[in-house]
């Protein structure tokens, strides 16, 4: 009860609902009124308790349930007669229910206003996941109580507010047509329904015909609730980074569906006689066909590492367990042979290993080496232009970014479409700031006048990649047999053979050694376009011509053109739809699960067993003492050794560069007060201990967690009988020991390794080279 006057009625409804919050009491308009002139019309508003009413029984057997309970709580406002404002009376404020302890949950207190509803908005547009935002508006609006309900109801408010009366497809074309993407689909025989739908990003057309050389495909599922497949198309540019050529939504896996796309990938090219060298698949029959027909004169490979997945499998089916390690690495070497010399004497050691094992060899004759070793052995692909792309590793990851940013697979063609445009436009961002680093920057590696005339103009990528082959050149000389060449052939820069000569000469590389591709640092170019290709966009004719047959036809006719050209003129008001029902995709539910994956991996991985030591903060070197030779409890004594390494003399000036102003971190990190637990900042942390624990026992380091690194020491050489260190983290807080089959793959090494190492430890890398490689060819499992 009050005896305030309000000037208006918006602030007699504001103080009666805060008023009602505050007693726990939900204040709803039961009835209003505004003065018109008319008889009978009054300004008034009745207020009520939100409890008020009759409860309806339904009888329609589902689990529903009712507020209402009669309350007679009733409060009426109207203006004074004396026109001081708004006046307040209250005719019944009695309750015939208990009052709510909290508000939370209540529907109507939980209600958006005006300011927190474009809250939601702003972080929905960012694609920002409800419970997240649902955090946001809490940290924002402290005496907010709003539940995630609330946020998917303005969600889907949002959404149709944004789509009008527009359909879905219509929506998707305009959506299409603002950002200027190329894009092209096709319908079913007879019907309204969407069969392909191909889109490609205008910076993505322009980066396909700078970066034309190689193409990586391959299909995807679980991306959209219709359960189209996904068929994605990507690029390497210069800087060795992944850009996004085209995605294609397509009704079924066939050859027809694969060239229709192919068609369309074709057009994007600007030069009528540009196309791929290299086209990176799986052993997906009707694709290879597909590629067969519209690019003929591209290389089609297959990715190893599937292969090599496919042969791993079928290998555990038919041979005992004491032989699959041995023939394993017998089928690497066969899949490695550098010559069809070297592959014809792996072959045959495979043969003889298999001699029992007939139905394991008839399958990787028959299936991978008879009709397909040109695609994916050593021998012939080390002959082409693949710039390093042997798996389909790329687009693995990039549906693997892409599913990130999708949520889940229950969108429609606009959602997958806005995350496919949010990804890219990070792509993109990525790829321009790689072309100004690659500019602009220069790594000390390549300070030498040796590399004077590709600073600023070759890519680091392709510079590094040089580096390392310049460290053959001791050995190969200009020994063209023994050198291979295999840098040249397929990746277009210059090998160890050239760089000797080069050295020999006393020359700079020049710039005419390394391949146009390396050499593009921008995107900022406009497209060249053949003598022959103008006329190709050239519609007059074409437009004359439709005139023509316009005139010519009777009303019926000229209705039916009509109808024709305006979807193409008018792509927002197309009548096509999408699939009415779920397609069934051959593949899309029968991929293995995360858990099966991972669990592939570990067991690819050789680990025999795992030990562990006391959780008290000094798991770590607890760890390293036990593999040392220490035992467990000379973990103290590891401590101390690695505090002696860190000021070694010998090594002081490297650790200074490597460490800079987080030397002195390091160092306080290994002295402790007591020999009980410790605290978090004096446990042992990568990759910072990884290096002096390397250096100091001069050991191979071997990490798998979250990243997996291997620490090679960097300041000695390569020896072939050096010991291997294997520790794991676990719970995010605790170290153990792993203990590891004999020819474990090795992870890779930190960049700081490969920047301030000293020369001769770039040995270890070599040594390990295969180890290393099987590494990177078991990656994509995690993704």
């Amino acid at each position: 009860m009050t005896t305030e006057r309000f000037g208006t009625r918006e602030e007699v409804i504001r103080w009666i609902k805060e008023v009602g919050i505050d007693n726990k009491v939900t204040v709803i308009i039961s009835r209003s009124d505004t003065e018109t002139g008319k008889r009978g019309r009054s300004n008034k508003i009745i207020f009520g308790c939100d409890k008020g009413g009759k409860h309806k029984i339904s009888d329609s057997g589902t689990q529903s349930a009712s507020k209402k309970c009669g309350c007679p709580f009733k409060i009426r406002s109207t203006p004074a007669k004396d026109g001081s404002g708004w006046k307040i009376d209250v005719k019944c404020g009695l309750h015939n229910h208990g009052l709510l302890d909290r508000l939370e949950g209540h529907s109507f207190i939980g209600r958006l206003t005006t300011d927190e509803k474009q809250h939601v908005a702003d972080l929905a547009k960012r694609h920002v996941a409800p419970r997240n935002i649902l955090l946001s508006l809490q940290d924002k609006f402290p005496e907010n109580v709003t539940r995630i309900t609330q946020v998917y109801k303005h969600k889907s408010v949002i959404e149709k507010e944004i789509r009008g009366p527009r359909s879905e497809i219509q929506h998707l074309f305009k959506l299409i047509e603002d950002a200027g993407y190329v894009y092209w689909s096709r319908k079913k025989d007879d019907s309204e329904v969407v069969r392909e739908i191909f889109w490609a990003h205008p910076d993505s057309v322009k980066l396909l015909n700078i970066f034309p050389i190689v193409l990586v495909t391959d299909s995807t599922y679980k991306t959209n609730k219709y359960r189209q497949s996904l068929f994605e198309i990507v690029g390497m540019t210069s800087t060795e980074l992944t850009f996004a050529v085209g995605f294609a939504y397509m009704e079924s896996e066939q050859t027809e569906n694969f060239c229709w796309v192919l068609e369309k990938l074709k057009e994007l090219f600007v030069k009528k006689d540009m196309c791929p060298q290299v086209i990176l698949t799986d052993r997906d029959l009707a694709l290879m066909k597909a590629i067969e027909v519209v690019f003929p004169n591209s290389i089609n490979l297959l990715c190893r590492f599937h292969i090599n997945k496919n042969v791993g499998a079928k290998c555990k089916q038919h041979v005992v367990n004491d032989l699959q390690k041995t023939i394993d690495t017998l089928w690497m070497e066969v899949v490695w042979a550098s010559d069809e010399v070297e592959y014809g004497q792996r072959l045959h050691q495979l043969e003889q290993a298999c001699v029992d094992y007939s139905g394991f060899i008839n399958y990787v004759k028959d299936t991978w080496l008879t009709p397909h070793r040109h695609r994916f052995v050593g021998a012939w692909i080390n002959r082409v232009l693949h710039l390093g792309n042997t798996t389909t590793n790329r687009v693995e990851s990039a549906h693997w970014k892409l599913k990130q940013m999708l949520g889940n697979s229950i969108g429609d063609m606009v959602k997958c479409w806005e995350a496919m445009n949010n990804n890219l436009r990070l792509q993109l961002g990525n790829i321009r700031a790689s072309f100004q680093k690659s500019f602009y920057e220069v790594e000390n590696a390549h300070v030498s006048p040796f590399y004077g005339y590709l600073r600023g103009s070759v890519s680091r990528a392709a510079l590094r990649r040089i580096a390392e082959e310049l460290l053959r050149v001791d050995y190969v000389g200009t020994n063209r047999q023994i050198c291979g060449c295999t840098l040249r052939t397929s990746y277009g820069l210059p090998c160890a053979c050239e760089l000797g000569r080069y050295r020999v000469g006393g020359i700079p590389i020049p710039i005419d050694a390394v391949h146009v591709h390396w050499r593009k640092l921008t995107m900022e170019v406009e497209l060249e376009i053949g003598e022959d290709d103008g006329s190709e966009v050239d519609m007059t004719a074409a437009m004359d011509e439709l005139w023509r047959r316009f005139r010519s036809l009777d009303v019926v006719g000229k209705r039916a053109l009509r109808s024709r050209v305006c979807e193409l003129a008018y792509p927002t008001m197309t009548t096509l739809c999408p699939p009415p029902e779920k397609i069934k995709t051959k593949g899309g539910v029968k991929k293995k699960g995360k858990n099966q994956q991972i669990m592939m991996f570990i067991g690819t991985l050789r680990i025999m067993n795992v030990v562990n030591v006391e959780s008290d903060g000094n798991c770590g070197f607890r760890v390293i003492a036990s593999l040392h030779g220490y035992g467990e409890d000379g973990w103290s004594m590891v401590r101390r050794e690695l505090g002696l390494e860190l000021i070694d003399k010998d090594r002081s000036t490297l650790y200074d560069k490597l460490f800079s102003n987080r030397l002195s971190a390091v160092r306080e990190s290994l002295m402790i007060e007591s020999f009980g637990s410790q605290p978090p900042e004096k446990w042992m942390s990568l990759p910072d201990m990884g290096y002096l624990i390397a250096n100091r026992y001069n050991v191979v380091l071997v990490c798998l967690g979250n990243p997996c690194i291997t620490f090679f020491p960097m300041t000695s050489s390569h020896s072939p009988n050096v010991s291997i260190y294997c520790i794991g983290f676990v719970n995010q807080n605790h170290w153990v020991q792993v203990n590891m089959k004999e020819g474990f793959p090795l992870p890779p090494v930190t960049l700081d390794w490969k920047k301030f190492r000293s020369h001769i430890a770039t040995t270890w890398m070599l040594g390990f080279a295969g180890r290393m490689q099987h590494w990177q060819l078991l990656t994509p499992v995690l993704a």
